[in-house]
């Protein structure tokens, strides 16, 4: 069982291999996207939603492993789904990311660990470094790690065994987002800021990146989010930042007025208009919202 895990340890932030079906836990719901790709274009089959029990699942972390595996299965039955493995997101509560810069000549590498040993005060992590998966990125000049106590990742391994699949990979909800934005953010200047705003739910989501390296992850509440916006981008050193909205379909935020008022450019983005919807009947309007992490999960590996 130990060989198995070891690869699966170095995915959290690396390509992940090819799957049908990403799923996403958020709230008290669990949210399934089947996909296929055809000729290197995204095609959406369909997505399922189904109440998460209370208990089963806690700040992210699979507690009940089987009957979270179970769950899984019945959706996957339901919906008339057939897949070899899964991807799955990691919510922001789940997963630990750090970004740092290596010292000259350094690069992450199987040496590397030893080096993070000496370094784990100032990561201020908040579990052993020696009892973590760690994967790194680079971003720009920074690296970028993903940690996550081995202890949570067996048991995502364990919950997509009892529900037939393999896991194909986890990915941090962060990086599934950067894959809606409009341009690479390894192409913006170093200094820019870049932020996504995710204005669905009893609070606004808040993502903000510093050329590409993601720095700060807020949750505003929504009766005051654009007065807390505001203060948070006035906190910001260099040019105002581009806000990217996630809103419903159904609505439409006054993005011109809250621009003026916010200090900074806001524009829409439609996760949906990234893919092609392969079975129209198959779905229901209007999608929930984790089907725009979702979507951003299923575009890895895809040319942009």
């Amino acid at each position: 069982m130990t060989e198995q895990l070891a690869p699966l340890r170095e995915q959290l932030l690396r390509p992940l291999r090819m799957g049908r079906v990403a799923l996403a836990m958020e709230a008290d719901a669990l949210t399934l996207l089947a996909y296929q790709t055809i000729g290197g274009q995204l095609q959406l089959q369909s997505w399922q939603q189904a109440p998460l029990p209370s208990g089963v699942v806690e700040a992210g972390v699979p507690l009940l492993t089987e009957a979270l595996g179970d769950l899984i299965g019945d959706v996957l039955l339901q919906g008339g789904l057939q897949a070899p493995g899964a991807r799955a997101l990691l919510p922001p509560e789940a997963v630990v990311l750090r970004s740092l810069k290596l010292p000259a000549g350094r690069q992450p590498d199987a040496e590397i660990m030893p080096w993070l040993m000496g370094q784990e005060a100032a990561l201020a992590l908040p579990f052993p470094l020696a009892e973590a998966a760690v994967s790194w990125q680079q971003r720009g000049d920074h690296w970028l790690l993903a940690c996550l106590p081995n202890e949570q990742l067996d048991r995502w391994i364990d919950t997509f065994a009892i529900a037939g699949l393999d896991l194909h990979g986890l990915e941090p909800s962060v990086l599934a987002v950067e894959r809606l934005l409009p341009a690479p953010l390894q192409q913006q200047d170093q200094q820019q800021w870049t932020g996504s705003l995710d204005v669905r739910g009893e609070s606004w989501q808040l993502l903000l990146w510093r050329g590409a390296v993601p720095l700060r992850q807020l949750s505003l509440a929504s009766a005051s989010g654009l007065d807390e916006l505001q203060a948070v981008i006035a906190e910001l050193d260099g040019q105002p930042p581009t806000l990217w909205v996630l809103a419903d379909p159904e609505l439409t935020p006054p993005l011109e007025s809250w621009s003026q008022q916010v200090g900074c450019r806001m524009e829409r983005i439609d996760a949906l208009s990234q893919a092609a919807v392969s079975d129209a009947e198959a779905w229901v309007s209007p999608a929930p919202a984790a089907v725009d992490r979702l979507i951003g999960l299923a575009l890895g590996g895809q040319p942009r």
